[in-house]
């Protein structure tokens, strides 16, 4: 919006304005034909004229075309609908209109001449109340009110009005914040006028933003530019035309920047420090910055060819404040999934882009750290547990990744993440244990002989794993190694020397001596020396090992080593052995953190099994602010594990807990108090949108699905009804008929407990001719069947399911 007008400008707004209304007066838009509303390339329809050629007047520019209910599509291949999505060869449109395009407009058409009318007579609360998208209701509501009296500002985002009204009060409405805007305005001044009044406050109060590009032009070496942002240096030729240079240089320090290499954003920053030369050469200038977020979307039509645009012809150019808002739909949002008004709030991130204590926004990315996603079979909850858990590994949203395109890609790097340790996955069952989950004591063998030994289990695994990182992403850059992370890189270095041997063992001398084979313990907790494989063994473990190593010059012989009560020879021997290791390795002068990365547990079914049995002590660890490095930080010391050998046991804040549970197996009302307290619950219902809008042979999926629905919820509840699963992939006739005889009707069975009457009520049997019946009642002659003399009750039915099923037999359900 422009911040100044011209008696020119007010003049061709005026003439632009009532050429949009003479094209398309109130009283035509209830017969709008569909390529009236939309039709791409055509810069006369509907759409166009209010997103386009009215742009000065209040811009809802960029976004999604979905903003519009209905758009004519430019790419006509094929695209599979969900997420509340429909497609046809021409058009886009929100599910939730129709099943069809011609439906869906007839609905969005509707809408549309609907909010023009209210805003003729000025009734804001049917504006606000109308199912369309916010920005592009209140402008079509904006150019059809009485110009005479307006009610409504050329502004359609909340943050603007708000700073306006000098109000953080997000709650309010459009419509509220609307009045209570055009309250202000002065008696004699014009509307538009009014409305740059209002957007000159918000360009005053909103944040500055940066775009810089380190560009494809072949200035930058290869790799030179990812080294850059390993450093977190921003790089700009010293002499950048039209005043770029001086505007880096003077830009302030704390100044907000998007990072892009060439249409790639990048990175959201924060420059941290004044201009300096650059290593890079003399002809370039450098400054420091703190990395914000890290780019997680989509940002090819981010702006188009506007300068501050990723695609636009700059180096270092500002947004201007009257951009703001298209650059908060069209590349903040989908690429860093924050508002403007989020930015002030972000924390820097970390070494490596993550390793730091995440900042606010950061966190609500990523989610809440236990979460279980439940509803009625069908419904995908397993499916959305595997993007879960890649969504929460790299930190992107999960409905990219739970696309029915995205997923095949979405659950191989799922398996690759299971293999490499970041995901377990496990089920619950009656007979799952504590022992099965967290820790116990297993049998295995070792030659001829059956042992016994602890061994943990897929929690205590991937804790331990998780804790490990988390631990190592918190080490502080350019500090030497401490005494006990030598003593931990020379037991690494025993373990893999034991590893790569041929035979398995590494041999050591005892202090008299004699020759002894050192092989690896379990789980790498130890090591065992014995004469040969077959001889007497005797554990030496690390933890104890730990324990010595601070005294290790100390000790002469085995005898110096008077807190180690048992075999000291054969600690001795190991002791000095990882002395002799440390040695060789040296002594670094420097370490450096790891990144931090998440690992996620999940749990399939997690209400069939015992709850309190299988968590035990963890209920109250699994907590937030019960993690390792949180300010309620709790451990515990676990059965059947020797606190000498293992410290305390706490749950990091890098490990998730994703569980599924099936309502229609039981009720969530049912599930253990202290867990339903320490997760959050997602529902997840049947969604209609996802199955295909093409009738097989003439049945409509949705319909169909969504009838047995409304039935069986009226007849049982919601947490038995039918997901949309059942219905997937059906291409033919063969493939319902098989879906509804082998699977929908065995599980009403089960859920009515074969009351065949409620079944048909369900199918609705109970309307149709028996012919299309797909349950029917049989006629059965009780003394025919039994004889004249036997004493059997009247008024027995019996029910037989039809063999073969038609597509009319089907339709008839909904029908």
């Amino acid at each position: 919006m422009d911040l100044t007008r011209t008696e020119g400008d007010r003049q061709a707004q005026d003439l632009l304005w009532n050429s949009f209304l003479a094209k398309f007066p109130l009283a035509s838009l209830s017969s709008l034909t569909l390529s009236e509303y939309t039709q791409a390339g055509d810069p006369d329809s509907f759409t166009s004229w209010i997103e386009s050629r009215l742009d000065g007047m209040g811009s809802i520019w960029g976004g999604s075309a979905f903003k519009f209910g209905i758009y004519s599509r430019k790419d006509k291949s094929d695209k599979a609908g969900g997420e509340g999505n429909s497609y046809s060869e021409g058009y886009g449109w929100y599910s939730k209109y129709g099943v069809d395009e011609e439906a869906a407009f007839g609905q969005i058409r509707s809408l549309v001449a609907g909010v023009a009318a209210a805003a003729a007579r000025g009734d804001l609360a049917t504006i606000e109340a109308a199912d369309l998208g916010q920005a592009f209701k209140w402008k079509i509501a904006f150019h059809y009110q009485d110009r005479q009296n307006p009610r409504i500002v050329a502004i359609f985002t909340t943050a603007p009005l708000l700073a306006f009204l000098g109000s953080s009060d997000t709650s309010q409405s459009m419509a509220d914040l609307q009045a209570a805007v055009m309250a202000q305005k002065g008696t004699d001044e014009e509307v538009l006028d009014f409305g740059a009044r209002v957007w000159k406050v918000w360009s005053e109060k909103a944040i500055k933003v940066f775009k810089l590009s380190h560009g494809n032009d072949g200035s930058f070496a290869p790799g030179e530019r990812e080294k850059l942002a390993e450093q977190r240096i921003a790089v700009l030729h010293r002499d950048t035309g039209a005043g770029q240079a001086k505007k880096f240089r003077e830009a302030a320090e704390g100044s907000v920047f998007y990072l892009c290499y060439g249409n790639d954003v990048r990175a959201l920053a924060r420059l941290a420090g004044p201009v300096r030369p650059s290593a890079k050469g003399e002809e370039w200038i450098e400054r420091p910055y703190e990395l914000l977020l890290q780019c997680q979307g989509n940002t090819a039509d981010a702006g188009a060819r506007k300068k501050w645009a990723p695609g636009g012809n700059s180096t270092f150019w500002q947004v201007p404040p009257d951009q703001l808002m298209p650059f908060e739909e069209t590349l903040l949002k989908p690429c860093f999934g924050i508002k403007l008004e989020d930015i002030p709030e972000l924390q820097p991130m970390g070494p490596g882009g993550t390793g730091g204590q995440p900042g606010k926004m950061e966190q609500e990315m990523q989610g809440p750290l236990n979460r279980i996603l439940y509803g009625p079979p069908g419904t995908g909850k397993t499916y959305r547990a595997v993007a879960e858990a890649v969504a929460i590994i790299e930190e992107r949203p999960v409905h990219e990744l739970k696309a029915v395109d995205a997923y095949p890609g979405t659950k191989k790097r799922f398996d690759e993440y299971r293999a490499g340790g970041q995901v377990e996955f496990v089920s619950f069952h009656p007979s799952y244990t504590y022992q099965d989950f967290v820790v116990g004591i297993r049998p295995s063998t070792e030659g001829t002989s059956v042992v016994y030994s602890v061994e943990p289990g897929p929690l205590k695994r991937l804790a331990d794993a998780a804790e490990e990182n988390w631990r190592a992403s918190r080490l502080t850059a350019g500090n030497a190694l401490t005494d006990m992370q030598r003593f931990d890189r020379a037991f690494d270095r025993l373990l893999k020397d034991i590893s790569n041997a041929s035979e398995q063992f590494v041999e050591m001398t005892l202090h008299g001596g004699k020759k002894t084979q050192a092989r690896a313990g379990k789980q790498g907790k130890g090591v065992i020396l014995s004469k040969t494989e077959e001889s007497l063994r005797y554990n030496v473990a690390r933890q104890r090992l730990a324990a010595l190593w601070p005294q290790r010059e100390k000790f002469k012989a085995p005898g110096d080593m008077e807190t180690c009560t048992y075999n000291q020879s054969f600690f001795f021997a190991v002791l000095k052995h990882l002395e002799a290791l440390d040695g060789k390795l040296g002594v670094p002068e420097e370490r450096s953190p790891e990144p931090l990365r998440n690992f996620v547990l999940v749990i399939d079914e997690i209400n069939r099994g015992n709850i309190a049995k299988i968590f035990g002590e963890l209920i109250t660890l699994i907590e937030d602010d019960k993690r390792l490095g949180a300010a309620n930080e709790l451990s515990c010391c676990l059965p059947y594990v020797d606190p000498e050998e293992e410290p305390a046991f706490g749950l990091p804040p890098n490990l998730y807990i994703v569980g599924t549970m099936n309502t229609a197996d039981r009720s969530i009302a049912l599930l253990d108090t202290a867990l339903r307290r320490r997760f959050v619950f997602e529902e997840l219902m049947p969604d209609f949108s996802v199955l295909s809008s093409a009738a097989v042979d003439g049945v409509e999926l949705p319909r169909l699905l969504d009838t047995l629905n409304r039935r069986i919820a009226y007849l049982f509840d919601r947490d038995h009804t039918l997901g949309h699963a059942y219905f997937m992939g059906i291409k033919a006739f063969a493939d319902l008929e098989h879906c509804l005889l082998r699977k929908v009707i065995p599980l009403l069975q089960e859920y009515f407990f074969e009351d065949w009457s409620k079944i048909r009520l369900i199918l609705g049997d109970t309307h149709k001719r028996k012919e299309a019946q797909i349950v029917r009642v049989l006629d059965v002659d009780a003394a025919k069947l039994f004889g004249d003399g036997a004493e059997i009750g009247d008024g027995r039915s019996m029910f037989e399911v039809a063999p073969k099923l038609t597509p009319g037999m089907v339709k008839a359900i909904y029908e």
